[in-house]
């Protein structure tokens, strides 16, 4: 995949919507008025987006040391 801001964007995008995710199945998990089994599937979606979280901020850093890397060779070459 090519290092680019337009990557960066596409991340940070999916991120900002993996969080909106996360706050509102933790707000569901709370919620007493539903059924536990509607407050255990909100938990399970929570821990999910959680995960999606982690995968994408380990994808973003990836991509600014690969930046970073290349930026420090290039300089070197220079």
């Amino acid at each position: 995949m090519t290092i680019n801001t337009r990557n960066l964007r596409q991340i940070t995008a999916l991120r900002s919507q993996a969080l909106e995710l996360l706050a509102a199945n933790q707000a569901r998990a709370a919620d007493q008025s539903l059924s536990p089994a509607d407050r255990q599937v909100a938990t399970f979606d929570a821990e999910e987006a959680q995960a999606v979280l982690g995968i994408l901020d380990s994808v973003k850093l990836n991509l600014g040391r690969r930046r970073q890397a290349r930026s420090l060779h290039a300089y070197a070459l220079f």
